[in-house]
């Protein structure tokens, strides 16, 4: 069985990752979204290039882990997929899946993306997306 991997999608997000929390923008859209701590943990293990039932298997094994967590884990990915956050990986390699068990417990072992688009119009009305690649910003 072929093993899922994604990266990010660098042509569209921007990713801040600080005190174990991730936002991610939409350079395109304007939308940002923001994830649990355990999202964050799964999110960064996912750009480190681990395959998704690979991050399944680890998290499985940790004491408490709810029987549904393919399910809850089926819907984070699934999330980072459709908003455009992560593409195929064309290469897999085998990487050491860790994941800290006190994150994954206190957010119920469930990974959370959650879009917020409150700050759009902030964002476009930001004169650095009106540069020109030739001709750089003309301010008005």
């Amino acid at each position: 069985m072929e093993k899922k991997c994604y990266r990010l999608n660098e042509a569209k997000m921007y990713v801040d990752i600080s005190d174990g929390t991730a936002i991610i923008i939409n350079s395109v859209t304007g939308i940002y979204f923001g994830l649990n701590s355990f999202g964050t943990v799964v999110f960064e293990r996912i750009l480190d290039g681990a395959a998704i039932e690979d991050i399944a298997i680890f998290v499985k094994q940790v004491p408490g882990v709810p029987d549904n967590f393919d399910d809850s884990l089926g819907v984070f990915v699934k999330s980072l997929i459709e908003n455009e956050i992560i593409i195929p990986r064309d290469d897999y390699s085998s990487v050491t899946v860790s994941i800290d068990a006190e994150v994954a417990e206190a957010d119920g072992f469930v990974p959370i993306c959650t879009a917020y688009q409150d700050v759009q119009e902030l964002l476009f009305a930001d004169p650095i997306h009106e540069v020109e690649e030739d001709e750089g910003w003309k301010p008005e």
